[in-house]
């Protein structure tokens, strides 16, 4: 066995990654002691990055690119034997975007897995002001016997750095920084016979906040569900789910409870018929203001025929405390087909409804109404053809402001075995926001191209193209280039070269540009031990 020594502090990791990479390495450090099989990838490389901007927050893509040295990828994944796998893979590991995953299993009856991930957020021209978030989890399932399962999860966030104002100059209530952590739970046992289950869970979250301590806060909630099929027919399954949780603002001592009780009851096909029924009982009982009510009644009717479905549904949905009463109406209808020769569609339009009968919420009345329409063709898995249309309306009559947006996209992709891919897509977008003071119109078209190719033997290529055309009452041009081709040589090792280009330019703010071109070159070893 092989021990391994690092200093964690030295290579800026976090502990937990460093942790996982110690394993990693000692694993195919001691590997010729070992009986099971593997395989993985170790790549390192480096990435060079030249800019030209005026404002350095105007591409979020290049906002978590960092010029230098990379350890790039750790991927190490097999079995210890024939019932017990696991999967280490770690990206960019000394930069600051840096991802992994852990993975251990024993299929059907248990599992283990661990995830960190990193990355930053821009907010001024200069990259000064930046945040930084880290997240991290690690959960795990286990079935003891065949009729019961218990699952488990724990999650950590961190954020800190700065943010603006708004407006921008001003003070905002909300502070000049991040410096907070999230603490989140998960665990839930669920007992299952045939069809029918009954679980337990609790949830909880705790943040702290160390620049604003009256935002510190805890929650949890309780609840059970239970489901089975029979009572009036075997072709009707119930779900019936309870819960009760508590959310408390530590500092300032408030809390509220809230409960709410869940039915939903599926029953078919009769005679090629579903009906769905969702009841949703909930309460809010905040201590410091009001106690709030919320009641859904959901009917959904579903009728299969031999290419697709029908479907209609409609929800009345009341809340109400002791100064407001809001009511909505959900409709929505469609149908979908699947015919021969690969050809297939849907069309689905839904509308929501909402009325304030005592004029107190804050933006009262909304109509919402979306309209969508696919249309794809699949030959024989070579060629795909499609197209998808959206219209949308959101109109608030009591204050006189009206959204209205429509989008189609279309999309298509040829694959011609043993030479490559080549795809292409386009997008057309139209908005406009009209309100008591004017108006605001937007437009935009975006076209990507996409080409593959592994025709000659032991090289692979690629290239890709997006452009972004932004009008009405802005003026921005957007375009991405993408070339990257990857050499394979003895047998196990591969080079690989990426270039990416990024052009911004904002033809009404002509401070706000960016130019940069960024090239990753890596060489990585495949490996492959144990199997036959």
């Amino acid at each position: 066995m092989s021990l391994i020594l690092i200093r964690w502090d030295s290579l800026m990791l976090p502990k937990t990654l460093i942790l996982a990479i110690a394993a990693g390495v000692t694993f195919v450090a001691s590997a010729t002691s070992w009986a099971g099989e593997y395989d993985g990838t170790v790549k390192i490389g480096g990435i060079i990055i030249d800019e030209d901007a005026g404002d350095l927050s105007a591409v979020q893509e290049t906002y978590n690119l960092y010029e230098g040295f990379s350890l790039t990828r750790i991927n190490i994944g097999g079995r210890f034997n024939p019932k017990t796998y696991f999967r280490l893979n770690l990206t960019d590991i000394n930069l600051d975007n840096r991802k992994g995953r852990l993975d251990f299993s024993v299929p059907g009856r248990f599992k283990l897995y661990s995830t960190y991930d990193q990355h930053r957020q821009v907010f001024d021209p200069n990259r000064v002001v930046n945040s930084f978030r880290k997240d991290w989890k690690v959960g795990a399932w286990y079935t003891p016997v065949e009729w019961c399962k218990l699952t488990a999860d724990y999650g950590y966030q961190v954020r800190d750095g700065l943010r603006l104002g708004y407006p921008l100059g001003t003070e905002s209530n909300l502070g000049d920084g991040y410096d907070f952590g999230l603490h989140t739970g998960f665990f839930e046992a669920e007992l299952r016979k045939d069809s029918r289950s009954l679980a337990v869970t609790y949830d909880f979250s705790s943040y702290s906040d160390n620049l604003s301590e009256i935002k510190d806060r805890f929650g949890y909630v309780v609840a059970a569900r239970l489901r089975s099929r029979g009572y009036f027919s075997d072709k009707i399954m119930h779900l019936v789910r309870g819960a009760v949780g508590e959310r408390t603002l530590t500092t300032a001592k408030t809390d509220f409870t809230l409960s709410n009780l869940q039915y939903v009851g599926v029953a078919g096909p009769f005679r090629d018929f579903q009906l769905r029924y969702n009841l949703y009982l909930g309460r809010i009982d905040d201590r410091s203001t009001v106690r709030t009510n919320n009641i859904r009644n959901i009917f959904d009717l579903t009728y299969f025929y031999r290419y697709g479905r029908l479907f209609g549904g409609y929800g009345y949905e009341t809340n109400n405390d002791q100064v407001s009463k809001t009511n909505y109406h959900t409709y929505k209808l469609g149908g979908s087909f699947r015919g021969v020769r690969g050809l297939s569609g849907k069309l689905e339009y839904a509308s929501r409804l909402k009325n304030d009968e005592e004029k107190t919420t804050l933006l009262q009345d909304i109509d919402t109404a979306t309209f969508i329409a696919k249309l794809q063709y699949d030959w024989n898995d070579a060629l795909v053809l499609g197209a998808v249309y959206r219209n949308r309306e959101r109109e608030f009559p009591d204050i006189a402001v009206k959204a209205k947006g429509k989008n189609l996209n279309s999309y298509g992709r040829y694959t011609y075995k043993g030479w490559g891919t080549i795809g292409a897509e386009y997008t057309y977008a139209d908005d406009d926001y009209t309100n008591l003071v004017g108006g605001f119109k937007q437009t935009s078209h975006t076209v990507t191209t996409r080409l593959y190719s592994e025709w000659i033997s032991d090289l692979r290529g690629g290239a890709a193209v997006t452009y972004l055309d932004v009008g009405g009452d802005l003026d921005i041009r957007k375009a991405i280039l993408s070339i990257e081709a990857e050499l394979r040589f003895r047998e196990h090792y591969r080079a690989e070269l990426k270039y990416n280009y990024y052009n911004f330019d904002d033809y009404i703010l002509l401070s706000r540009y960016y130019k940069a071109n960024v090239v990753w070159v890596n060489v990585a070893y495949d490996f492959d031990y144990g199997k036959q």
